[in-house]
């Protein structure tokens, strides 16, 4: 099945496709924007849940920005509840996905010559949720063309960000509830006391 948008010629049709073209881009924009500026602010132990969503947005809506996202979910959730860690980074990190999304709703030029993004949208069209599932699932940097091309294909976007959600805070309760039960673990090893 191919989800593609039929795009129906009327007043006002192309206006409102650009008005949310532009408002997904001002968001992911001013995110990073915000990220770049108080980046010295944030650590997981002045604001806590905060960095956690800092994080898992920002490196989820860029690649040029390297940001550790499943560190600081870790870190923080040996200090926090890690329910609340997995649940907030997961939902941000699904929100920062939007940035691929919106690439390739807006073109998908620059990588349709690719042998590997080529192969991404067969899969995309034959299979757009497991697909989608799974790369959100598997922390890995090919979730960035999978996005692309459910973008390209025009995946209807509440399917996209319910997917990509659940994959993405599946992922990061697992690693949550690890790194707190590794770092009890550790402690109780190591005789190290609260």
């Amino acid at each position: 099945m191919v989800w593609t948008a039929s795009i129906k010629a009327g007043p006002g049709r192309g206006l409102l496709q650009n008005i949310i073209r532009a408002g997904i881009l001002a968001v992911v924009i001013g995110s990073i924007i915000t990220a770049l500026l108080l980046r010295e602010e944030f650590g997981a132990s002045h604001v806590g849940y905060a960095a956690v969503a800092l994080s898992a947005l920002v490196a989820s809506a860029g690649i040029v920005i390297p940001v550790p996202a499943l560190a600081t979910a870790c870190t923080t959730a040996i200090f926090l509840n890690p329910f609340l860690v997995g649940i907030i980074a997961g939902s941000f990190e699904t929100v920062g996905e939007l940035s691929g999304y919106y690439l390739g709703y807006v073109g998908r030029d620059a990588l349709a010559k690719s042998r590997f993004y080529q192969r991404m949208e067969r899969w995309m069209r034959r299979r757009g949720w497991l697909l989608l599932f799974f790369v959100s699932l598997v922390p890995n940097p090919v979730f960035d063309l999978a996005g692309i091309a459910a973008g390209t294909l025009r995946y209807p976007i509440g399917r996209f960000l319910a997917v990509v959600w659940v994959g993405k805070v599946v992922k990061f309760l697992i690693f949550a509830y690890a790194c707190t039960v590794g770092a009890n673990w550790l402690t109780g090893v190591f005789g190290i006391s609260d």
